[in-house]
């Protein structure tokens, strides 16, 4: 049987490093923070982009919750940035459950980004189809930020 460490234990507590180097406080016993956006009760068009708050230098995101009353129907919502909105959610439809806070992301490959080297703002994008006009959506962020 072999033992195997997680990326972030490697030289931690594997006995690799000696003395053992301490675990990234941005990954591994972090406080997490969050920042929440609540659209406005608008039909945001195809292509309406809305401002879901700005992560800081540091920040490793962790969560991207989304709660709604209405199904969006085929509207379908990306998160990311102004470079590339789909980089922490890929356009997707939401349609259940409601009034239920369900993650949605981040993908794989922005989870083991390394730390944000700038502030970074987040958008979504509403794409194929408007977004219900009664739908309240909210959406959270959850990030740890390295000392």
């Amino acid at each position: 049987m072999t033992d195997r460490y997680a990326v972030e234990q490697v030289g931690v507590v594997d006995g690799t490093s000696t003395p053992n180097k301490k675990a990234d406080g941005a990954l591994v016993g972090a406080k997490l923070r969050s920042i929440r956006a609540t659209k406005q009760v608008l039909a945001d068009q195809i292509a309406d982009r809305v401002y879901l708050g700005r992560l800081p230098q540091g920040a490793n995101l962790k969560e991207v919750l989304i709660t709604t009353d209405t199904s969006l129907g085929s509207s379908t919502i990306a998160i990311g940035t102004t470079a590339s909105s789909g980089k922490y959610v890929a356009a997707r439809t939401f349609t259940t459950p409601l009034d239920a806070p369900t993650c949605i992301g981040p993908k794989a490959s922005a989870l083991d980004d390394a730390p944000l080297s700038a502030d970074e703002d987040v958008w979504m994008t509403i794409a194929a189809a408007a977004m219900p006009g009664a739908a309240i959506v909210v959406v959270e962020l959850r990030f740890t930020i390295s000392a």
